[in-house]
């Protein structure tokens, strides 16, 4: 995932910017809080005086989960070394925590700080992140998991000096943090300074995106302000109009282009009028048309089977909602049905409608397999994928 625009998140986000000391390797290590043992619990709770592999994940995070296969194989290498802990600390609540590990399975010790003291004092801005402390409770390396390797560790138990390469690879960035701030460089950065502007008050953009363009998207349409930066026309339009990509034809020119949209309007008027202006706009800035037409095609109606297996998140309230994937799984955490139908069927180019008349969040991990596996991993959450004969309509645009 490419670094996410630090004006985007000033503007759509309202972080609250804090600055501390940055912790480096050789620093004393702040003392580890936790308030919870969830997983693997060790007979001796006490961590003082061990080595410590310290990785901070979270149950919504892609890259973290999709990690968790390399930390058990380091794991299983080292398990002989009585003096050396894995430990994977999470903020949330265990029964939370629980329903992730049903599906994914680990072999390090998992735990939790609800305080979310660790995250602030190990300055962890981006999951997953590692750590490793020795037995003296010295720092003495700080990377991501899939930098880490039997050679690391070994330096790191026999105190030598640990080097590693700049490699960029994925995470998930944390909302609630901003690191440093970036001056407006190019039409995207200028563009965003105009949505914070109160004084902007309609905006609408459409440009090609250049190869070094954010990946990002953001829907706040209640509040008339919209942008999806990098993205292919089909997955843009899917997003507007609520269909998807399966039932989207474009022209064939137009499939391997990415662009970056911007949307701002102060007016008050409904979500749906917001996004039809904001449809409008696009197809006009392209010179395109929309054409409906009905066709009777194969497509799945998706239902509640057990009602007792759903899968609901423990804080509705929540406003944080969260969707991602990994080579293996797509993670949905808090949230809705519409969601999960739009990814999967989007992955395995199936039409599916939801006929499950739920309107609560709810949390997945479905494998990325075959349709079988599908159908099987919703059963287990109590959903049920029918295939039906149904006339649906198709989005074709010229």
């Amino acid at each position: 995932m490419k670094k996410i625009n630090v004006l985007f998140l000033l503007i759509f986000l309202f972080v609250n910017m804090y600055s501390q000391d940055t912790l480096k390797v050789g620093d004393k290590a702040p003392k580890i809080i936790i308030t919870d043992y969830i997983l693997n619990i060790p007979k001796d709770k006490n961590i003082g005086g061990k080595f410590i592999v310290l990785e901070f994940w979270a149950t919504w995070c892609a890259p973290c989960l999709s990690a968790v296969p390399h930390l058990n194989e380091l794991h299983d290498n080292f398990k002989n070394r009585k003096d050396l802990l894995f430990l994977s600390m999470t903020y949330e609540k265990p029964e939370k925590t629980k329903r992730t590990l049903e599906k994914i399975p680990f072999k390090t010790v998992v735990v939790s700080d609800q305080t979310k003291l660790n995250e602030a004092n190990f300055n962890v801005d981006e999951i997953p992140h590692t750590v490793l402390i020795d037995n003296k409770g010295i720092i003495r390396w700080i990377g991501i998991p899939t930098e880490l390797n039997s050679s690391v560790i070994e330096n790191f138990l026999n105190g030598t000096n640990i080097s590693k390469g700049n490699l960029i690879l994925p995470t998930e960035k944390k909302q609630e943090k901003v690191t440093e701030v970036q001056e407006p460089a190019n039409s995207i950065d200028i563009t965003l300074e105009l949505l914070k502007d109160s004084k902007a008050y309609y905006i609408f953009s459409v440009i090609n995106a250049a190869e070094n363009d954010d990946v990002m998207a953001f829907e706040a349409l209640w509040k008339g302000k919209y942008i999806d930066l990098n993205n292919n026309l089909k997955s843009m339009i899917s997003k507007i109009i609520k269909k998807p990509e399966y039932q989207i034809n474009i022209p064939d020119e137009l499939v391997e282009n990415k662009y970056n949209i911007f949307y701002k309007n102060s007016n008050k008027i409904e979500i749906n009028e917001h996004s039809k202006i904001l449809k409008n706009n696009l197809l006009n800035s392209l010179n395109l048309t929309e054409k409906v037409e009905i066709k009777k095609v194969e497509v799945y109606n998706l239902k509640v089977e057990n009602t007792e297996k759903l899968n609901f998140s423990l804080n509705q309230e929540e406003k944080q909602k969260h969707s991602g994937s990994n080579t293996t799984h797509f993670i949905f955490s808090n949230s809705n049905i519409e969601t999960l139908i739009r990814d999967v069927g989007n992955y395995h180019k199936i039409i599916i409608f939801n006929e499950t008349k739920q309107d609560k969040n709810l949390d997945f991990i479905i494998r990325k397999g075959t349709l079988t596996e599908l159908i099987n991993d919703l059963k287990e959450y109590g959903l049920r994928l029918e295939k039906v004969s149904k006339e649906i309509e198709f989005y074709n645009y010229q």
